[in-house]
């Protein structure tokens, strides 16, 4: 009986690990291979639908993405720059400036993708804490950052605050009207909300623009902090595209004034 156990044991095994598994060889197995053929079909239509998003938005926010990718630019080459260099996380104060400024670096591209794809709902609650790590370095820098407490939107620059309720509403799917907005379409036979992202021009563009902002805040952040830890300072040649984006933005209502 022992043997017959040290068997099916080693039977398992072996199936695990060749993707056989035993509970597949029953009649059920058509109806599991039903399912799986359904979610490979769903993930294709999702997949699909992404791809034209992204066709579109960079076909008519081509600016906002050119300003998108100089701000990168710009980050890149500061952290190259500095690439290798320790940072004294011996003060509190640069620590967490540094974690914070790190994990805002790290989301940038997951943020700009799910807008450039039409994931507006999604890309809304990463704009949103985007906006909260960016409130969050300016109270370190200003001594009123208190651990576990949501980072306070009036710390926000460029008074970014004024947005921070949609933002909430968004990310919490608390406001149905910004959510109808996003998601909800009008067809000749009815009102729906989509299933999968659909490309809203005028509401990409926002949030793409939205997004760019926070980017700009973060180099302001990053100038800011290396300047401190190494004695960083701008060349006319990063001020320039530094302008460069800034002029775009000004141009998608992002600030009032030709000039920071």
């Amino acid at each position: 009986m022992f043997g017959r156990l040290l068997e099916e044991i080693k039977y398992r095994w072996y199936a695990l690990h060749q993707h056989r598994e035993r509970p597949f060889d029953g009649p059920h197995y058509f109806i599991d291979a039903a399912y799986i053929a359904i979610g490979k079909n769903y993930t294709k239509h999702q997949e699909q639908a992404q791809s034209f998003n992204l066709r579109e938005s960079l076909a008519d926010m081509q600016e906002l993405h050119a300003a998108h990718t100089l701000l990168l630019g710009v980050i890149g080459s500061i952290l190259e720059e500095h690439s290798g260099q320790k940072i004294p996380t011996s003060n509190e104060s640069t620590s967490r400036r540094f974690v914070i400024t790190a994990a805002l670096i790290q989301g940038l591209s997951l943020c700009e993708q799910s807008i450039l794809k039409g994931q507006y709902v999604q890309a809304g609650a990463l704009i949103r804490q985007e906006f909260e790590a960016i409130s969050a370095l300016s109270e370190i820098r200003q001594g009123k950052r208190k651990d576990g407490i949501t980072p306070n939107a009036r710390y926000a620059p460029w008074k970014g605050s004024r947005h921070y309720g949609e933002l909430n509403g968004l990310a919490h799917l608390s406001d149905h009207r910004i959510l109808d907005t996003l998601i909800g379409y009008n067809t000749s036979w009815g009102d729906f909300a989509s299933t999968v992202p659909q490309y809203q021009k005028i509401n990409g563009a926002r949030l793409y623009a939205a997004h760019t902002t926070h980017v700009l805040a973060l180099i302001d952040e990053l100038l800011s902090f290396y300047g401190e830890i190494y004695g960083y300072v701008s060349d006319n040649r990063e001020k320039d595209v530094v302008d460069n984006a800034f002029s775009i933005l000004v141009k998608h209502g992002m600030f009032k004034k030709p000039q920071r």
